[in-house]
């Protein structure tokens, strides 16, 4: 007689992982709590630390060998352009202030000299 269960991958790995976990779980955990695992993990850190620093002296020393900007040179000369764009702003607004100015002058000046010479037609 055939049987009418069928395979269930997932129920397999599900059954898989619960007894891994269980053998498992505890001593990961126990050993996850020790001081040579901290030790270890610290080295590790100290590891990836130092390659990164290299990496970047290495990738530094490439960009420079080929006349290429690092980033800290693109911000620096973003930061730059961002204070030169403020200068233009404010020296704009100040030309516009003085503009304005000196327009209400020349008008207040023609009209003076227009009430003046319409009296002086009169």
């Amino acid at each position: 007689m055939a049987s009418n269960q069928t395979f269930d991958p997932v129920q397999m790995w599900k059954s898989w992982y619960d007894l891994v976990e269980k053998t498992f779980g505890k001593t990961i955990d126990d050993f996850i709590k020790t001081t040579e695992y901290a030790s270890m993990i610290g080295e590790y850190q100290k590891w990836f630390f130092y390659s990164q620093e290299q990496y970047k002296k290495m990738v530094d020393q490439i960009l420079n060998e080929n006349n290429l900007p690092s980033k800290e040179e693109i911000a620096r000369v973003a930061q730059l352009v961002i204070q030169l764009e403020e200068k233009v702003e404010k020296l704009d607004e100040r030309l516009d202030d003085e503009i304005l100015s000196t327009l209400n002058e020349i008008k207040e000046t023609l009209k003076k000299s227009k009430n003046a010479n319409q009296k002086a037609t009169i």
